[in-house]
């Protein structure tokens, strides 16, 4: 039995989870107006010639929305608006079929991506033709009687809130296989999939209201002897991005800046680090940001441990986890890290963490600190970080 997903409100304390698995079975209210696209010019038309989409999609089958009934017009005498006409099993043959995601899990729990699929067709007057006039209308006029008009609405979710959906009008034969049937409907959505780019970071973070990195993250182009290589976003917006700098001579030699949401409340009693006010900026922590600054780098610290562990190396730390602080901007730690191999050279590393408005800037670098400090001091210096979003506001509204 194909599960089925009902529509309800917000999940998004859930969605928060602090960074939890996916969460599924609920539903949020439409985010925008669903266009209704007109029925494609050929069944047989061809998908995009793209790579698979590196995602796992769970796939479920729900309840036709008021949407969709408008739109196969429910409301009309004599014209009922069949569900799942097109057996919910069809649209998982057909997806997996055409490749375009690395995975495909029919009903599937520990997905963030979901799509929830509603199906309804017109049943009008015309099924219920008898033999006699369908031999006195002829072979043409029977085709175009034996014509199903469906109706598809196809709701993507992240980790259960919605951030698309799309209603979809398709015309088939009523003696068409299902397979045929649910084709249709399925090349019109992939097509709204790639032009709209939805499963790509940047859609994500638009359609939850998150940080906008790419307009309000400033970073410098250069630290030292370091240029900029890229700017990214992690597929999770409780993750925020990333910025790595890499050295001319020495290719093991990086400096990787990550700037993401504190996935708690807000300590409203601390200042907050700023590092465009330089002149009038308080930068002492509370004990309270102390303490969840020194959360990240113990995790930091357990990370690199289960790492060492697996390669045979000694982690060790040359300095305990000391105070680092940039005057004028924040006062941040830092955890320098070795790891001693019985074979090769000794690995170094070092972790800076801070805070900046409602977000966490970790700055992490392959080197001792003797060589990092002046990066680091030079990054905090410069940096500007997003304000708090609309979406860490609502998470945070609904925490303890």
């Amino acid at each position: 039995m194909f599960p089925i997903f009902s529509r309800s409100g917000w999940l998004l304390l859930a969605l928060a989870s602090l960074c939890a698995p996916a969460v599924h079975g609920q539903q949020q209210a439409v985010l925008s107006e669903l266009p209704v696209l007109p029925v494609p010019s050929s069944l047989s038309a061809p998908a995009p010639e793209v790579p698979a989409i590196a995602i796992s999609l769970a796939v479920f089958s729900t309840y036709p929305s008021e949407t969709l009934l408008d739109a196969c017009g429910d409301t009309e005498p004599n014209q009922a608006c069949i569900e799942d006409t097109i057996i919910p099993e069809a649209f998982i043959s057909a997806m997996i079929a055409k490749s375009w995601f690395t995975e495909i899990k029919p009903f599937g729990n520990d997905s963030d991506y979901e799509l929830l699929i509603a199906n309804v067709a017109k049943q009008d007057e015309t099924s219920t033709i008898s033999e006699a006039l369908r031999e006195e209308l002829g072979e043409e006029l029977n085709e175009e009687i034996d014509k199903e008009k469906h109706f598809t609405e196809l709701t993507l979710q992240w980790r259960g809130i919605e951030i698309d959906s799309l209603v979809i009008s398709s015309q088939v034969n009523s003696n068409e296989m299902a397979a045929k049937k649910a084709i249709e409907p399925l090349l019109s959505w992939y097509k709204h999939v790639i032009e709209s780019e939805l499963f790509t970071p940047e859609f994500l973070y638009h359609a939850l209201n998150a940080s906008d990195y790419g307009n309000h993250l400033s970073v410098p182009e250069s630290l030292g002897d370091f240029t900029r290589l890229d700017t990214q976003l992690y597929p999770d917006p409780f993750k925020g991005s990333i910025t790595r700098y890499t050295h001319p001579s020495f290719e093991d030699a990086l400096v990787d800046v990550t700037v993401y949401p504190i996935l708690a409340k807000l300590d409203t009693n601390a200042s907050r680090n700023k590092a465009n006010s330089a002149s009038t900026a308080k930068t002492e922590n509370s004990a309270r940001t102390d303490a969840l600054l020194h959360q990240q780098l113990d995790e930091d610290w357990n990370k690199a441990d289960h790492v060492a562990t697996a390669r045979n190396l000694t982690l060790s730390q040359p300095q305990p986890i000391s105070p680092f602080n940039v005057k004028g901007f924040a006062s941040g730690w830092r955890l320098a890290l070795k790891a001693d191999s019985p074979v090769d050279d000794p690995i170094f590393a070092t972790t800076y963490v801070f805070t900046c408005n409602d977000k966490i800037v970790k700055v992490a670098t392959t080197f001792p600190s003797d060589f990092s400090d002046n990066l680091a001091h030079e990054l905090i210096a410069h940096i500007t970080v997003p304000e708090e979003s609309v979406l860490m506001q609502q998470v945070r509204a609904m925490l303890k």
